[in-house]
């Protein structure tokens, strides 16, 4: 044995290394973790203790799928329970009382890492001149002629550096939600 811990599913027979699933939610889990917790809080080590239950429980998955809800469900949990003992302590501290999380913001939180997740590492395999412009445009909200002149280039090339970006975008993310 080379020592690589395996988590294997019972209804199929694929095999994966403990590292590619943590390779694979470590960032996403993080970035739901940040939405609900309170200030102050660090989402790594409520991700860690995560994976440190899934290690525990290793045997017990059916397929990936699993692997993914149990997780996430995982890291709500744990952020509501620190979210619960941070609302006492300022309940007893005369502090200012915030709302709990409920499952429907959990849920939109889930989407939004995934999808967020998924445009962020899609965006990454573009070539450097769309990504610059798509990034421009869409996160710095400028205007196609604003976008021309800070770069020194011509407003026909950023409709055209956009149009083939956004073109790359829809396949990479179509390749991407069929290999998911």
């Amino acid at each position: 044995m080379d020592g690589t811990f395996y988590i294997t599913f019972s209804q199929d027979s694929r095999q994966f290394t403990f590292r590619e699933i943590f390779e694979q939610y470590h960032t996403r889990l993080c970035y739901f973790a940040v939405s609900l917790l309170p200030e102050g809080e660090e989402p790594e080590d409520v991700v860690q203790e995560s994976f440190v239950k899934l290690w525990q429980k290793k045997e017990h998955f059916p397929n990936p799928d699993a692997v993914k809800a149990f997780l996430y469900i995982t890291v709500k949990n744990s952020c509501l329970n620190i979210y619960k003992h941070d609302k006492i302590i300022r309940k007893y501290g005369n502090l200012l009382h915030q709302e709990e999380a409920d499952e429907d913001n959990a849920m939109h939180h889930i989407i939004e890492t995934e999808v967020l997740e998924n445009i962020h590492q899609a965006l990454e395999k573009l070539p450097a001149g769309c990504r610059n412009i798509l990034h421009l445009s869409y996160f710095q909200e400028l205007k196609n002629k604003e976008i021309a002149e800070q770069l020194h280039i011509s407003i026909n090339t950023v409709k055209t550096q956009k149009k083939r970006g956004l073109s790359l975008l829809r396949t990479i993310l179509k390749v991407t939600s069929m290999w998911f």
